[in-house]
């Protein structure tokens, strides 16, 4: 199973490192590629992160699923990469799996349009205040629509192939479901059993 973790200057540091460990401890092999020019990126609260690739060079592959990171201002860069777009447009498009949580499933995978018939979706449900933009609780709801549910810590929607989270404090949670969809339910028990978390 190949995955393919795009990251952004600004992506919220718990959600980023859970996917990639939950994930390789599925065995699923994690490429993770940057939208930046430069060589390294620096999460929201200054984690340092040398990608595998930038995006450009490995969008045009094959993956079994595409996982986003959340955080600000990261959802706002994923979402500001036109590439990144198109890549999801095509991944959805074919049936791949998508993941998003926080600010990514109103900023980036709503955009994309991959949102469309999706009955039931979560993210970030608070409000959210930034030295340059303040987001009340209500902005996600306006940005999702009824689909909105603020009450699920995480929501796997099969029917769509997209999986949604909330915050920082259910990262492992939602990269949990997402090894579930990709390696089964025997795997996802064992690691969530290593991390005493349940599912």
């Amino acid at each position: 199973m190949k995955a393919l973790l795009p990251v952004a200057d600004g992506n919220e540091e718990i959600e980023f490192c859970a996917l990639v460990d939950v994930l390789r401890r599925a065995s699923i092999d994690v490429t993770v590629a940057s939208v930046e020019a430069r060589e390294t990126v620096v999460l929201q609260k200054g984690l340092r992160v040398v990608p595998d690739a930038k995006l450009e060079d490995v969008a045009d592959e094959v993956w079994d699923a595409i996982v986003l990171p959340g955080g600000v201002p990261g959802a706002m860069n994923l979402g500001a990469s036109e590439l990144l777009r198109s890549t999801i447009q095509r991944h959805h498009a074919g049936g791949g799996l998508l993941g998003a949580i926080c600010l990514s499933p109103a900023l980036v995978l709503k955009p994309a349009g991959v949102l469309e018939y999706v009955k039931k979706v979560t993210g970030n449900p608070l409000a959210i205040k930034t030295p340059d933009q303040a987001w009340p609780a209500d902005a996600f709801t306006k940005l999702l629509g009824s689909a909105f549910d603020p009450k699920l810590r995480v929501c796997v929607d099969r029917e769509n192939n997209i999986v949604t989270s909330q915050t920082p404090g259910t990262a492992v949670e939602y990269a949990l479901a997402l090894v579930e969809l990709l390696q089964g339910k025997k795997i996802a028990s064992e690691i969530s059993k290593y991390f005493l978390v349940k599912t």
